[in-house]
């Protein structure tokens, strides 16, 4: 059997250099970071802005509640766990986070929470965090893939961005082992399926590399192969990070032609530097690059909750006590001791990679839960959103896990008046290792849905201890109403009858009442491929007065209204980015009163198919807020 053998001291030194490197490439690339990316290249090769400590980043400090999450929950760390530190401990609602964080509120769990009503799934929100895997799972990389997994599933599920996480963890997890760049990609590409949209980003990379172009060119053809307008795309990024990797003539050139690439320039850089700097150690990094910044772990008001290391020492502490733990405990050919032995690594590396495509084939829309006489899972067949007189389909299934045959029960309850089919008991039999999947239905009108609608499934097993009752959860749709299309004048100054009902608190005349399964506005169908204006009534209910942030995201333009009175209007066209804190054109503070809130929206479509959302959030924080009622009308 091989092995590998690390020293301590030399562990321990490449931890350091993992933060030390982190810090470094995000407060490099920090002040770059722009919402959209551009075509022009930055041209930056020492710090923008040189702040002792480094700048507060999303980068490292949620690794760092991922690392509260270790010390209080065990080795045994699940998406589960991590859903409750986001709740916990993180204030901010960047893109995904925000989007997720709505999800759990409301009763989904991950990775359902990831996958629903979520457009930032292939965004940089989880492969900037891969460091904290890699570093407990040195030489490892198929524990730091699994680890990554359930991190990335939380806020990603279904999108790139879980590839993107894998495949940071899976090179950052090697390179405790070997240097060599070109075969740390290369080992991070076996570990991600080879169609998907971040390893061809990050193949082009490689192959620009090896055939000699020059690293500018590199970038343009990774632009050609993954090109997106909104700067967080994680799989261009990724893409960029590799040049930035392998381009590199040493650490402060590689993050710097990483952060010249543009795009999410605090994560490209950041992740070359975790990269370098777990290649060279702490000993190996260039001290005009790392001194500057010192040792202090420095942190944002928006994390909460948790013990903060007092400096990096503490931190590279910390994380390998839990690595050794790690190491120990799961099934690695790594042994910590006093010398260093890596004559076995490449063949150790790739066999541990091999276990990590066991994650390629999972569903973002299923949970999976371990009951130990059996194992259940519900899987949202429709998804997890239930709309008014629309049955919505999900199964579930259940494995025995016993070596003899057992028998029982899958009961479903279901809230209110909702019409379950087939009958919510259905009995079955399991041979050894033998499986069922029983499929049902839910449907419910407009009166007996609400935001959050929880239910359960009982797996009950004759002559068997009893079983926890799984969650089984929908959440409500958005009711809307929708005008005609009017075709001329092509104006958003153009006055057309639907604004006399602006701030009408009845159906109204002309209105018809449509329910959508997520925060886009599917308006394009109503204007058959041909320019024109469309209007939409919605109607929020809020328990208080409250401060929020109002948005329309959309890549045309429109209007807004608030209880009659017009409040914004877009200022610039820019691309579609639907989160919650704005996107420079198409949101707006406002006030929602207590008791029912009625909002207009006017959208005008010119030549290019129509793609709007609407959202609405805290203005503090940024937070979606699942307390309003959006799914269903007041006279409903």
């Amino acid at each position: 059997m091989p092995i590998v053998k690390l020293s301590k001291e030399k562990y321990y030194d490449k931890v350091y250099g993992c933060w030390l490197g982190k810090n470094a490439g995000g407060t490099l690339g920090a002040p770059l970071e722009r919402i959209w990316g551009q075509e022009e290249m930055f041209d930056v090769w020492w710090y923008p802005k040189l702040v002792e400590g480094g700048v507060p980043n999303d980068d490292l400090e949620i690794q760092l509640v991922w690392l509260q999450a270790l010390k209080d929950r065990g080795l045994h760390l699940t998406a589960r766990d991590l859903a409750e530190y986001w709740l916990d401990c993180i204030l901010y609602n960047y893109d995904e986070y925000g989007l997720h964080k709505t999800n759990l509120k409301k009763g989904l769990q991950p990775p359902v929470s990831g996958w629903y009503n979520n457009w930032f799934k292939d965004c940089m929100g989880s492969p900037i965090r891969s460091e904290i895997w890699a570093c407990i799972a040195p030489g490892a990389p198929h524990i730091a893939a699994w680890y990554a997994y359930q991190d990335a599933i939380c806020d990603h599920a279904g999108g790139e961005s879980v590839y993107g996480e894998v495949f940071n963890a899976v090179v950052e997890s090697s390179a405790f082992l070997i240097e060599d760049r070109v075969e740390l990609v290369e080992i991070g590409l076996s570990a991600i399926p080879e169609n998907c949209l971040t390893s061809k980003a990050v193949r082009t990379a490689l192959r620009a590399y090896l055939s000699g172009l020059d690293w500018r060119e590199a970038r343009e053809k990774v632009k050609e192969v993954a090109y997106s307008p909104v700067a967080q795309y994680s799989p261009i990024n990724l893409g960029f990070q590799t040049i930035g990797l392998l381009y590199g003539e040493d650490f402060g050139d590689a993050m710097c032609k990483a952060v010249n690439c543009g795009w999410d320039t605090d994560c490209t850089g950041a992740t070359v530097g975790a990269i370098w700097g777990i290649i060279a150690g702490r000993k190996g990094l260039p001290r005009e690059w790392v001194e500057p910044l010192g040792d202090k772990v420095v942190v944002s008001k928006g994390i909460r909750n948790i013990h903060v290391p007092a400096d990096l020492n503490e931190l590279t502490r910390d994380v390998c006590r839990i690595g050794e733990k790690v190491l120990s405990f799961f099934d690695t050919r790594v042994r910590l001791g006093q010398v260093d032995d890596l004559s076995m690594a490449e063949t150790v590396l790739r066999g541990s990679v091999e276990r990590v495509k066991e994650l390629w084939g999972r569903e973002p829309n299923r949970l999976d839960f371990d009951l130990v006489a059996v194992k259940a899972s519900i899987v949202y067949l429709d998804g997890p959103v239930l709309l008014p007189g629309k049955p919505s389909m999900f199964s579930v299934i259940v494995e025995n896990t016993r070596p003899v045959p057992v028998s029982g029960t899958v009961t479903v309850q279901t809230p209110g008046k909702w019409v379950l089919n087939p009958s919510r008991t259905q009995r079955i039999r399991l041979p050894a290792g033998g499986r069922v999947e029983l499929k049902f239905s839910v449907t419910a009108s407009v009166n007996d849905i609400n935001t959050s609608n929880r239910g359960t499934v009982e797996v009950s097993l004759d002559g068997r201890p009893g079983l926890l009752r799984l969650p089984l959860c929908f959440v409500g749709g958005f009711r809307w109403l929708v005008s005609e299309v009017f075709r001329a004048p092509l104006s958003l100054d153009a006055c057309f009858p639907p604004e006399e009902d602006a701030g009408l608190m009845e159906p109204g005349e002309g209105w018809r009442v449509v329910s959508w399964p997520e925060n886009t506005l599917e308006v394009e169908p109503f204007f058959e491929g041909k320019p024109g204006i469309v209007y939409l009534r919605h109607f929020i209910y809020s328990p208080e007065t409250r401060r929020v942030v109002l948005g329309v995201p959309n890549n045309g333009r429109m209007r807004l209204w608030l209880n009659g009175e017009m409040i914004h209007e877009t200022h610039r066209v820019v691309p579609l980015r639907p989160n919650y804190g704005g996107d420079g054109s198409n949101y707006t503070t406002a006030v929602l009163k207590r008791g029912w809130n009625h909002v207009m929206v006017k959208l005008l479509r010119s030549r290019e198919p129509l793609e709007a959302h609407f959202t609405v959030a805290d203005a503090e924080w940024h937070g979606g807020m699942v307390d309003l009622i959006r799914c269903k009308l007041p006279w409903e």
